[in-house]
């Protein structure tokens, strides 16, 4: 089943936290970032300014995209489109906010709970011994911006993370007013996230406005246009892995 979601219209399920580990703020769009349980998650996370969040690991793997503020996420800096991908088990961080805050995205296949804090005791013992472990960044081109998407006057593609055999991939789309959203590849995956970032993409009666939330499963197809204003769509691609973790 395909599922949407719009940031500003759940900000009703906004929660704040201010624990030893994280300061900010956490909305859930797709399921509940409190507990496990099957079928995809995604959350908005608003990290105050200047606070750090240390390494950690989930027991799924996530994609996580920058929507405001910057920062870094372990040595590397990151701004408003960032994605970065981890696989299973792999520490990553900390996550570290600028001045002005950082808010991001976190946009799983399957639903997790919790982090694993690399600096607690019993961490890494429960990561699972010969289990591949990876994580990898993308950030969009300086260019491909240049131009409004009213003034777009044909698609725009970037390829954040290129589309790897096992159907890993992050891709940012720019499309003109009216323009239908290219069909991704055929390849095996372990289902999309489609997050529009600005303008808006209509699909079936259903207009989807900046930051929503669109998850499709493996065995589904979307199809959608432009609005009147054009559309930026990220499209991030899972590797077939997902489809089987539980």
């Amino acid at each position: 089943m395909i599922q949407f979601q719009n940031a500003s219209d759940a900000q009703t399920l906004r929660k704040h936290v201010h624990i030893e580990t994280f300061k900010g703020s956490v909305t859930d769009l797709i399921a509940t970032h409190e507990v496990r349980q099957p079928g995809p998650q995604a959350f908005l996370v608003q990290q105050s300014p200047n606070w750090g969040t240390p390494p950690h690991f989930h027991l799924e793997q996530q994609f996580q995209v920058v929507v405001a503020g910057e920062g870094a996420i372990g040595r590397h800096s990151v701004m408003p489109l960032t994605v970065h991908y981890a696989g299973p088990e792999t520490g990553y961080g900390p996550i570290n906010a600028g001045p002005e805050g950082l808010s991001y995205l976190t946009l799983r296949a399957e639903g997790d709970t919790g982090a694993w804090y690399l600096h607690k005791p019993g961490s890494r013992e429960r990561m699972q011994p010969g289990l591949k472990r990876e994580q990898l960044h993308g950030s969009p081109q300086n260019a491909i911006r240049d131009t409004a998407l009213t003034a777009l006057s044909a698609i725009q593609v970037q390829d954040m993370i290129p589309l790897r055999a096992d159907g890993l991939s992050a891709k940012l789309i720019r499309l003109p007013r009216g323009e239908t959203l290219p069909a991704p590849s055929v390849l095996p995956h372990g289902g999309r996230f489609f997050v529009i970032t600005d303008g808006a993409l209509d699909s079936d009666a259903r207009q989807n406005l900046a930051l929503s939330v669109i998850h499709v499963p493996p065995e589904e197809t979307f199809q959608a246009k432009a609005g009147a204003e054009g559309a930026e769509v990220l499209i991030l691609q899972f590797p077939v892995l997902s489809a089987s973790m539980s």
